[in-house]
């Protein structure tokens, strides 16, 4: 049997306009990194093609032990007060080989 360990994901759904504020939050708040993929649906606020610029959503996904989610959650909830929409869920996930989400993301990442 393989030995997993506790961690929190963090799941953001939203404008890709907030892509490069998610990605200072955390750098900010710790995490080891983050993954972002392009998405499309329907929804309370609408149906999102995808189809152009300005109707383009992304999947924001950061992965981070327990103790860092809160300060991710409270700049999330600020994101929230000031009127973006964002789709917003936590996860409990079981990941092998902690250690690669314990050290904060520090180099810059280019796309």
């Amino acid at each position: 049997m393989h030995r997993l360990f506790p961690q929190k994901l963090l799941t953001i759904i939203t404008l890709d306009v907030l892509e490069q504020r998610l990605i200072e939050m955390v750098r900010r708040r710790g995490a080891s990194g983050y993954t972002v993929v392009k998405a499309y649906g329907a929804g309370s606020s609408g149906e999102v093609s995808g189809e152009l610029d300005v109707d383009t959503n992304i999947k924001f996904h950061v992965v981070v032990p327990q103790g860092r989610m809160p300060g991710m959650l409270d700049d999330v909830e600020e994101m929230v007060r000031e009127g973006h929409h964002l789709t917003v869920y936590v996860s409990d996930v079981a990941v092998l080989g902690p250690e690669k989400f314990e050290t904060p993301l520090v180099e810059s990442v280019s796309r």
